[in-house]
């Protein structure tokens, strides 16, 4: 077991793709949040959309335990200006069990929604260690890698430990 877990939603499959991408680059295990709400689809889209703008959050089941980690890194995409609502759940089931956290977002804007991350650490109990936004257009091209090096870097000296 890695001393990292990369913990994703992806309705779309774009915030799945960074977070495989982060996992195999930083030897990290990964773990997927599944709703139990169904997103699919432009009615699924509609829901999600509701559900962030109402505050709602779906029951969740994930695998593995972020207690059991020294680093979790979470990887979201952007609803109404919000963490999803799958994730917003999941970080409430896990408040105060992170001992160190990071955070990416995936949003059509590529915006850095300062305030989806402030949500993320309230919800979570922890300050993040780092944090990226991400457009969806460049998550889909295939030069998106080099966008993630300072995230990378940051997650890096997290993760050494103290001498």
């Amino acid at each position: 077991m890695a001393d990292t877990l990369v913990v994703y939603y992806s309705r779309s499959g774009v915030t799945e793709r960074v977070a495989r991408e982060l996992a195999g680059r930083l030897a990290a295990d990964l773990d997927v949040i599944r709703p139990q709400a169904d997103y699919a689809g432009a009615k699924g889209f509609q829901r999600g959309v509701w559900h962030s703008v109402l505050g709602l959050a779906p029951k969740v089941v994930h695998d593995r335990d972020t207690a059991d980690y020294r680093l979790v890194i979470l990887g979201s995409p952007i609803w109404a200006g919000k963490p999803a609502a799958p994730m917003r759940r999941y970080l409430k089931a896990n408040c105060g069990r992170f001992k160190a956290l990071a955070a990416f977002c995936v949003s059509g804007s590529g915006q850095p929604y300062d305030g989806a991350f402030r949500a993320i650490e309230r919800l979570s109990g922890r300050p993040l260690t780092a944090k990226i936004a991400l457009a969806e257009r460049d998550v889909q091209g295939e030069a998106f890698g080099s966008a993630l090096a300072p995230f990378l870097a940051a997650l890096r000296s997290v993760e050494r430990p103290a001498a």
